[in-house]
């Protein structure tokens, strides 16, 4: 991210005294800023929605609308929380430094001001602020990576739930089905073993590639363990759910792997699960009655088992 330069910064400058206004407005512009001007509280909530500055130096002793009115409406605004505000107080109005703090300003000046106090302030408040949204950015893209499987790009299972929740409460809206599949390998130490590590991992990201291929925009896939995954598919009923799972089923099969020893088998067994159903009201309810039905595969010694 580049940083912005001085002249890219916009300062609003809201204080009832005309003398006052000009005064900061000549320091702002004298150090590269960008300034608009306001007389009063009101004046300057409508700069703010139009104008969009980069920081405000919000005197607090106004008629009609004083400066901690203002405060407390924009810091009430959640597209202006990082809006950095520098209160003009009067020497000695310790009350009015604390309350402000309180309501949420960022730093004070005190009024005579100084030019290199003033510059000092801004450039801090504008620096904190800059600082911030690097760290806000860093922060959603270290989330994305966190909702992503590093090897296959699937979703992760902390990212399950959520999706789950919010499927079906849309499903529950609208009157629609979904379902969800639960599959993995019959014996995936034998698989991994007779691959290799690297082999192994290869082919799990080819798998997961191929099956994103095939799934619709909505679909979703999720790794939830080593050898498990989870797709999501909305809109989709019992019958569209089985098919489904079986098209996915010839995909991992058609893969046919390379192992150490010559020729691998993928062998995965599909379970599922749909809503509505008597037995499904939750996303755990749902994901729960997946993994019973992919559980019982073994036993019933079969590849695709869908519950109900």
């Amino acid at each position: 991210m580049k940083p912005a330069t001085k002249d890219e910064k916009h300062i609003l400058v809201v204080d009832d005294d005309e003398h006052t206004r000009g005064l900061l407005k000549d320091l702002c512009e004298t150090s590269g800023y960008k300034v608009s001007l306001a007389e009063d509280g009101n004046v300057a909530l409508d700069l703010i929605a139009t104008a969009r500055p980069d920081l405000m130096l919000l005197d607090l002793m106004m008629p009609r609308r004083d400066g901690f009115s203002v405060l407390r409406t924009v810091r009430e605004n959640t597209a202006l929380v990082d809006l950095p505000i520098i209160l003009l107080t009067a020497m000695g109005d310790m009350d009015g430094k604390i309350k402000g703090m309180e309501l949420g300003a960022d730093d004070y000046v005190t009024k005579p001001f100084k030019l290199v106090e003033l510059q000092t302030r801004i450039n801090s408040a504008l620096m904190v602020r800059e600082y911030r949204r690097r760290l806000m950015a860093a922060e959603e893209e270290l989330a994305q990576l966190r909702a992503l499987d590093p090897l296959t790009g699937a979703g992760t299972y902390s990212q399950l739930k959520a999706s789950l929740d919010s499927e079906l409460a849309r499903s529950r809206r609208y009157g629609r089905p979904a379902a969800a599949l639960m599959f993995g390998f019959d014996d995936y130490q034998a698989f991994r073993y007779a691959m290799g590590r690297d082999g192994c991992d290869k082919f799990l990201a080819l798998m997961a590639q191929e099956i994103r291929t095939t799934l619709r925009g909505a679909d979703r896939l999720f790794r939830i363990d080593s050898d498990e995954f989870v797709v999501l598919l909305p809109e989709t009923d019992l019958p569209g759910a089985k098919v489904a799972a079986d098209r996915l089923l010839q995909i991992v099969h058609g893969l046919k792997p390379e192992g150490r020893l010559g020729a691998a088998d993928p062998r995965v067994r599909f379970g599922g699960a749909v809503f509505p159903s008597e037995k499904i009201r939750t996303s755990e309810d749902l994901l729960r009655e997946a993994n019973r039905s992919y559980r019982a595969l073994v036993e019933k010694s079969a590849q695709l088992v869908f519950a109900g």
